[in-house]
Parts: C-alpha cells; structure tokens; sequence
C-alpha cells in the first residue's frame, strides 16, 4: 500500500501539522460568529436613552421634547406642589450650582490694603524702603 501513496498522502502529522481533514477550509473562519461585542456600560446606556426625544402634551399641545427634559419639568412640577424630596434636592442643586459673585477690585480695595500694611501709597512706600537718609 505504501507504493501507491500520492505526494499528497505523505504530509507527516504532527505539532502544529493537523490532518488535512481537520484543517480549515478555504473561506471557513475558525471563528464563524466572531468575537462577542462588549456590554454597554450603564452610563452610556442611561445617557443614550435619555437623549431619545418623545413627544408629550404640555398645556393641550403637543410638544417633542427630550427624556431628560421631561424628568426635570416633572421633578420641578413636583417640587412645586410641595413633594418634599424633590424639593430638597431642588434645592440641594440649586446650592451647588449657584455661581459666586466675581470679584471686582476697585479703587476702595486697594486703600484698605494699604492701610492694613500702614502704607499710605504704593509710591510712598517703595519710596520709604528705599531711602535710608544716608544722602
């Protein structure tokens, strides 16, 4: 029988040499459905999902507004009735978003400053520190 063998019939199995009948066939993936797809984190998806635009009635009309704008007309609306819990977190926000006033110096600033370091000018005061009465 070894006489009749084709060169075909002489690949040696081995490491890293399957048989030719387990091998993969042209155009056959190794992985037919490929890797699976990640999850959505729960952010993503929340965000996603807030961001959808719905369409609602408002004063008898209908008005298309985001998911994320309905949920804070209603959490105000619910505020407002007097529901105690959104209205303490209303305020709750209200707090950490308020923005400082800016700080605007002025004239008035400056003088009390000096007078805290007994100076009654900037110019006098360079003047005093440099000026030893050694003239």
């Amino acid at each position: 029988m070894a006489d009749d063998e084709t060169p075909d019939d002489e690949y040696e199995v081995g490491y890293g040499k399957p048989p030719k009948h387990t091998q993969f066939k042209p155009g056959q993936s190794g992985n037919p459905r490929g890797r699976p797809k990640k999850s959505k984190d729960i952010d993503a998806l929340l965000e996603k999902e807030l961001d959808e635009v719905v369409t609602l009635q408002e004063g008898g009309q209908p008005k298309r507004m985001t998911k994320r704008e309905a949920i804070v007309k209603q959490f105000v609306n619910m505020a407002i009735k007097g529901n105690a819990k959104p209205l303490q977190m209303m305020l709750a926000h209200l707090d950490k978003t308020r923005q400082p006033e800016p700080f605007v110096p002025s004239a008035d600033d400056d003088a009390e400053i000096m007078r805290a370091f007994g100076l009654s000018s900037a110019r006098g005061a360079y003047a005093k520190d440099t000026d030893n009465g050694d003239s």
